[in-house]
């Protein structure tokens, strides 16, 4: 009896400290942890894992041919389709991050009915275009790809003959303003950007990360594990993506801009997107009243509709005021 009591005590002694022990140390090891997963996750917003191509304009029975663009500042491949139309006038669609061209098929439907040929593509590390192994400077890289897709287009037979608009999505909103002062682009004289893009990129990040919390493991969900997770997510993606001198600068631009807001977006908020607005003189800014994130199309369509159409089409009429696009030899800055 007395052994039995002092082996009990003695797994008790013994496992008072070292469970204190063991306790102590797990904390810091999974604040470690919450730090690698953020910026793993942060890693992934720019190189996802899945953002597979479904379906194709083929399925929607419209016409399609596909279109190879090389990117001039490292030979990535992206990967686009052709739908074309009636004509003259074609738009560039610019899906979501971990997306790809396939979300924008009910876009690419509308846009072909009114007459516009469409040129839908997979950003980089997306989709079938090829990846890379960039940790640096993606903010760059993203305009200066969508540089390369406009002129290709602009140098199309079919697709060049008449005026070029954008419609970007969340994401990639940023990237169809940024493209507008970008050395060497084609005149663009119209931007419709939908859910999007951020006013203030860290505490859109920061709410990403906060969302996509019901979706991580168990022991970073709460408390300053999740902390940790969050900060090191914002810091390293806006590392990353190094975006320098936002919203840009469009003065002399006379490109005409559209935002589309959801009133019920979580991800990137109306407040968010109307910051952007005012801080771009003459952009119309319609918010669409049911909608969330990029589903506007869906939730007010008959009036998602009529804005971007009517706001495209005298865009596409008005005088062609562009100034004469700056040299591919000045300094190129994201």
């Amino acid at each position: 009896m007395e052994n039995t009591e002092t082996k009990e005590t003695g797994r008790r002694r013994t496992g008072g400290p070292l469970g204190a022990a063991r306790r102590t140390l797990t904390v810091p090891w999974r604040l470690l942890r919450a730090v690698g997963l953020g910026a793993r996750h942060a890693h992934r917003l720019y190189h996802p894992e899945n953002s597979k191509v479904g379906r194709t304009p083929e399925h929607k029975k419209l016409p399609m041919r596909r279109m190879q663009v090389t990117t001039r500042m490292d030979g990535v491949t992206l990967e686009a389709w052709v739908v074309p139309s009636t004509g003259p006038h074609t738009v560039v669609v610019c899906h979501g991050v971990e997306r790809s061209k396939s979300s924008t098929l009910s876009h690419i439907a509308l846009l072909h009915g009114a007459g516009y040929h469409v040129v839908a593509y997979d950003m980089r590390n997306h989709g079938e275009s090829t990846g890379d192994r960039r940790l640096g400077r993606m903010a760059r890289r993203y305009t200066s790809d969508l540089r390369d897709v406009l002129r290709q287009v602009a140098a199309d037979p079919e697709l060049g003959r008449g005026k070029l608009a954008l419609l970007g999505f969340s994401f990639s909103a940023w990237p169809s303003l940024r493209v507008l002062t970008t050395p060497g682009a084609p005149p663009v004289c119209a931007v419709v950007a939908d859910s999007g893009p951020l006013y203030d990129i860290g505490a859109g990040l920061a709410n990403f990360a906060t969302l996509r919390r019901a979706s991580l493991p168990a022991w970073v969900r709460g408390g300053p594990a999740f902390a940790c997770y969050r900060h090191t997510f914002r810091l390293v993606a806006l590392r990353m993506l190094a975006l320098r001198r936002w919203p840009p600068d469009l003065t002399g631009v006379p490109t005409r801009l559209m935002f589309v807001a959801g009133a019920a977006d979580p991800l990137v908020t109306e407040d968010q997107v109307r910051r952007v607005a005012r801080a771009l003189p003459g952009a119309h800014l319609w918010v669409a009243p049911t909608a969330m994130h990029m589903n506007a199309i869906r939730f007010d369509r008959r009036e998602y509709e009529s804005q971007v159409l009517t706001f495209l089409a005298e865009s596409f009429a008005g005088p062609d005021r562009h100034p004469t696009p700056r040299p591919t030899t000045e300094a190129h800055r994201a």
